[in-house]
């Protein structure tokens, strides 16, 4: 069982899984900030009773293009595809792997080596942990 468990939870393994946690989360942050940044702007107050007609300084106020719920679920959204973009793009050759294992054209009576490679790249996706 430890040398089960040593075998699974290598550093490389653990390594893998942190920078591609970190670097797509932290893209799906930068993304959904910059959504936030998209529909919103500055502006000046207007001239009225509170800064005295315009007697007083302005203050610069953030203009909301969208409502503020609508607007967090787009960066929401947004923020979550990025993410799981940033994903794929790190796990790509496993999920090449896996979906030229099996696309259609593979029957059973076919047992040619590209099948049977594909297979291997089947079994051998199945058998690693996420990450």
């Amino acid at each position: 069982m430890h040398g089960f468990l040593k075998e699974i939870f290598t550093r490389q393994k653990f390594q893998g899984l942190f920078v591609n946690t970190a670097l797509g989360n932290f893209a799906g942050y930068i993304a959904g900030s910059l959504v936030t940044l998209a529909w919103t702007h500055p502006a000046l107050e207007r001239r009225r009773i509170s800064n005295l007609f315009g007697l007083l300084h302005r203050k610069k106020v953030v203009v909301h293009v969208l409502p503020h719920w609508l607007e967090w679920l787009f960066a929401v959204l947004i923020g979550f595809l990025v993410m799981e973009i940033v994903r794929y793009w790190f796990n790509r050759k496993r999920y090449d792997a896996f979906l030229s294992a099996v696309q259609p054209g593979t029957a059973q009576g076919d047992r040619s080596g590209n099948a049977r490679e594909r297979e291997a790249a089947v079994v051998e996706l199945s058998d690693s942990p996420r990450g």
